[in-house]
């Protein structure tokens, strides 16, 4: 089998081998070579000696705006196309479907249907937001899961569990099943006593970030600013209007680089920021996102610069836009962890 550098891709394909029904196999292919656009190929195996070589585009985040250039996409080849995502909505995956393109997630959700290996495998996976406790040790998504991890991320160790489940606003025992999930899978490490004294930060937000995608986080909806991203930050930023600044936005403050051409914040009241800051409903291009958050602790360590808060750096990280904008992120800060890390 291929080695896989895209973690999503990893994860995926891992998934995808335990959808599959029996007798058929999938692994990275050894003589396609990934696109220029980070698309890759993959083999699926049926019962048979037959295999399908595929297409597969690995998203961090979609929409279904994003369809349209994915199915141009797959229209120039032969060959079949299948995407990967952390979560596809119902929306997204009935427009994929329609599109003719096969789909799966690292929710279980899946539909391939391969004719010429008689590969038919569809079904529904669990709903994106588990509740507090539901997944707690089998993997960081939920709310109160992320809550621990973001501590872990943005606080350096040494620190005992208590001041984990404080700073994250759990219950101790809820924490020390994250903890516990986390040292067994070797992103952290305990002393005897329970000191947490080493932190895989970076493993932490990768898996973290995998496991609740940016759709999880909250209900976002796109605008246009009427005049201009400028003038909406410079009355934002004397408002008093409670926000977080997260994605790309965010990394170019922290990192001193030029701003997006897109501003993704939280915001408690979004009709109200609608109407304060002169946003409009985007038909086309947006620049601006506005997300209802599912849990207020998105504003948890959030900051302020020149009157405008940002949000957290782990949070920042998980919310850029894709896998590349992710990984760059993530490199980032790990040159210039002194600048971040608390």
């Amino acid at each position: 089998m291929a080695s896989v550098s895209d973690p999503l891709l990893r994860e995926g394909l891992e998934a995808l081998a335990k959808m599959l029904p029996r007798g058929f196999s999938v692994a990275a292919s050894n003589v396609a070579r990934p696109s220029a656009k980070g698309d890759n190929w993959v083999v699926i195996r049926g019962r048979t000696k037959h295999s399908a070589l595929c297409l597969v585009v690995a998203r961090r985040r979609l929409e279904t705006r994003d369809l349209g250039p994915i199915a141009a996409s797959a229209a120039r080849t032969r060959n079949p196309a299948l995407l990967v995502s952390p979560y596809l909505s119902p929306s997204v995956r009935e427009q994929l479907r329609g599109f003719g393109i096969g789909h799966w997630d690292l929710a279980g959700n899946v539909r391939i249907d391969i004719d010429d290996i008689d590969l038919c495998v569809e079904h529904e996976g669990a709903a994106i937001r588990a509740k507090s406790g539901d997944r707690g040790t089998r993997s960081l998504s939920g709310e109160m899961a992320g809550r621990v991890a973001r501590v872990l991320i943005d606080l350096r160790p040494p620190y005992p569990l208590v001041r984990v489940a404080e700073h994250a606003r759990v219950e101790p025992g809820y924490a020390s099943r994250v903890v516990a999930y986390l040292a067994e899978s070797e992103m952290l490490r305990r002393k005897p006593r329970g000191t947490i004294d080493e932190v895989d930060w970076q493993e932490i937000l990768r898996r973290w970030s995998l496991d609740a995608p940016f759709e999880s986080r909250g209900d976002a909806a796109w605008f246009v600013a009427s005049r201009g991203l400028p003038d909406l930050l410079d009355r934002l930023s004397g408002s008093g209007f409670l926000h977080a600044i997260t994605g790309s936005a965010a990394l170019a403050r922290l990192a001193s680089r030029p701003a997006p051409r897109t501003l993704v914040m939280y915001v408690d009241d979004r009709p109200a920021a609608v109407d304060q800051f002169g946003l409009h409903p985007a038909e086309g291009p947006a620049d601006v996102v506005l997300v209802r958050p599912a849990d207020r602790s998105v504003f948890h360590r959030s900051y302020e610069r020149d009157h405008l808060r940002y949000a957290s750096p782990s949070l920042m990280a998980a919310d850029l836009e894709d896998e590349p904008a992710f990984e760059r992120g993530l490199a980032w800060m790990a040159e210039h962890e002194a600048r971040w890390r608390a």
